[in-house]
């Protein structure tokens, strides 16, 4: 069942200054993309129209429709305050700003990537699995199976390791082809 979107109650302050930043030369697109959004949710619109006309993906308006309804208060209380260039600011620099970086880079070791690749090449059915080919959940799974990590590593991240092109799987017998450059000369030599 499809969530009903709430849709931003908008001054006409507010609109006008969406509206400058989508026609300002000196404004980037991210930001334009995010104010032509959550402006065109003001007037009603549902995502999948606004998708298009924002250059965004229908996950990404809802993002920045609900990021806008959540600072709402603030932003109506900055707007009280009667500053235009301090609303601005506040728009461009606190709703329309990206979020913090909260993931955990670097969780996995180079050594326990290694060993994902060398189980990626073994056989499924050596490990007792009644598969003929390794799924990315699989791999996560046998990981931990296998104690060289505290939980399974998570589907997505198997395939951003695997799919990386650091190793280009092999057709003959060994377990990784060099990579060749222009010159037609391997890396390696």
């Amino acid at each position: 069942m499809a969530r009903k979107s709430v849709t931003p109650q908008l001054s006409e302050s507010q609109k006008n200054i969406l509206r400058s930043i989508t026609k300002r030369r000196d404004s980037s697109q991210q930001l334009v993309r995010r104010a032509k959004a959550v402006l065109l949710a003001g007037e009603g619109q549902v995502d999948k129209e606004i998708a298009p006309q924002a250059h965004l993906c229908p996950r990404s308006v809802r993002t920045w429709r609900n990021r806008w309804n959540k600072k709402q208060a603030k932003i109506d209380a900055v707007e009280a305050a009667g500053d235009e260039k301090s609303l601005q600011e506040f728009m461009t620099e606190i709703v329309f700003s990206d979020d913090p970086y909260n993931g955990q880079r670097g969780k996995y070791t180079p050594e326990q990537i290694t060993h994902l690749y060398a189980i990626s090449c073994e056989s499924p059915q050596d490990s007792g699995r009644p598969i003929s080919h390794w799924s990315c959940r699989e791999l996560g799974e046998e990981m931990a199976k296998r104690g060289i990590v505290d939980d399974p590593i998570p589907i997505t991240t198997v395939w951003e390791f695997l799919k990386s092109g650091r190793l280009k799987a092999a057709q003959s017998g060994r377990m990784a082809e060099p990579k060749i450059g222009r010159s037609g000369v391997s890396a390696a030599q």
